[in-house]
């Protein structure tokens, strides 16, 4: 059986030094994998440009001579075609448009400097395979990067903005950058008695990657080796596999061409641990569910990598899961760890407090502490259902932790 893996990356990247365009930078990168699969082993070739398929088809039959082991059955008999490459804009275009920005924001903050990028990207994948698997994903979006010092700080940055969309609202980007700079201008003290804090949710869900993988469940060396199908955490908790292209920008498929069945994306439901995530050779290996987590470059053998994880929105906005109606809202924490009995800790170098629609003014440096198991347990607030602009255009995980002024 034999398998064709195309990408393709079209980026334009402006970089940007004290408030203007320093450089452009354009790529065009096409990469062709291919793969031959005969009874349970693989051989795999790849190029890059225009390749002959014959050619890679050529030397991955040549690479089954090396006894790469590969017990899985390949997918068959699936379509999926996703198209959400709506936005167009040339170089020309996109110059135009960063340069007002950052006039704009060097008008409004003039004791403020903007560096790093904007990126356009155009990316496409595909995978077929003489099965009748066709499966394929295109997208288009914008990467607004910007590092924000103050002309009296002598680090690299203060702050920043971060911003993936597939529209260009230069409005908002100005306003919300705008509004970053000013909270970061206004220090304010930590109020007394404690707030919930509101971080990305990657921030603490990077454990279940660790400890929900299913090489590291089959191999009995998970954190969570004894909980699984026990209530764990609270019951509002729940963490699912979320492939949804609109919200990844990636594909709804995996690299072997697998897409997770609706009933196995659920890793912990209502508090209860379900299952961990893997991909085809690990679920089969360990007799676990198939989630469709594969991953790997074009040119390799697909293995299990790390998944899209989710924790489901709670119905309620930002400011609604805030009782006290403020927060503390942790904008850059760079050196925390999760200890291997599930307890975290970080230092906070920026962090500002916020009502949940704007930000107030910046907190002093702090440290946050907690428990796996506490701020996943009765500490669990929820996840908005908004999302925060000047915060990624993320919906904000809310919870609360141990919070202490360095």
């Amino acid at each position: 059986m034999r398998e064709k893996v195309i990408q393709q990356v079209k980026q334009t990247s402006l970089s940007i030094v004290q408030n203007s365009i320093s450089a452009i930078r354009r790529k065009n990168i096409q990469k062709t994998g291919c793969r031959v699969m005969r009874g349970d082993k693989i051989g795999v070739a790849g190029g890059l440009g225009e390749s002959s398929q014959d050619e890679l088809y050529a030397r991955a039959e040549k690479a089954l001579a090396w006894g790469v082991d590969y017990p899985v059955t390949s997918g068959k008999e699936l379509q999926s075609h996703t198209r959400l490459d709506s936005l167009k804009i040339d170089d020309a275009q996109l110059g135009q448009t960063v340069e007002q920005v950052l006039s704009e924001l060097k008008r409004r903050h003039q004791d403020f400097a903007i560096s790093n990028k904007v990126n356009y990207s155009q990316i496409s994948l595909s995978i077929e395979n003489d099965n009748g698997l066709s499966l394929s994903h295109q997208d288009s979006y914008v990467n607004w990067s910007f590092l924000l010092k103050s002309s009296s700080s002598t680090g690299i940055m203060d702050t920043f903005f971060g911003l993936i969309d597939r529209k260009i609202e230069v409005d908002r980007v100005i306003e919300a950058t705008s509004q970053i700079i000013e909270a970061y201008k206004k220090q304010v003290d930590l109020p007394v008695g404690g707030l919930p804090v509101i971080l990305h949710q990657s921030a603490l869900t990077r454990l279940f990657q660790r400890d929900l993988n299913g090489k590291i469940v089959g191999n009995k060396a998970s954190l969570l080796q004894k909980q699984f199908e026990q209530k764990t955490f609270a019951d509002r908790f729940s963490l699912q596999i979320i492939n949804d292209p609109v919200e990844t920008y990636g594909p709804i498929f995996d690299m072997e061409g697998a897409i997770c069945a609706e009933a196995q994306r659920w890793l912990i439901k209502d508090g209860v641990i379900l299952r961990p995530y893997t991909d085809k050779r690990t679920a089969q290996r360990y007799g676990f569910a198939h989630t469709a987590c594969a991953d790997g470059s074009y040119d390799s053998v697909p293995s299990l990598g790390g998944c899209n994880m989710e924790i489901p929105h709670s119905g309620k906005t930002l400011a609604e899961l805030l009782p006290e109606g403020l927060g503390i809202m942790v904008a850059i924490a760079s050196g925390g760890d999760f200890t291997p009995d599930g307890n975290y800790a970080s230092p906070v170098q920026v962090a500002y407090l916020t009502d949940g629609t704007r930000l107030l003014g910046r907190l002093p440096e702090l440290t946050i502490k907690g428990s796996l198991f506490d701020f996943f347990g009765d500490d669990f607030i929820g996840v908005s259902s908004d999302k925060f602009y000047a915060g990624g255009n993320d919906r904000m995980l809310v919870t609360k932790l141990a919070v202490e002024k360095l």
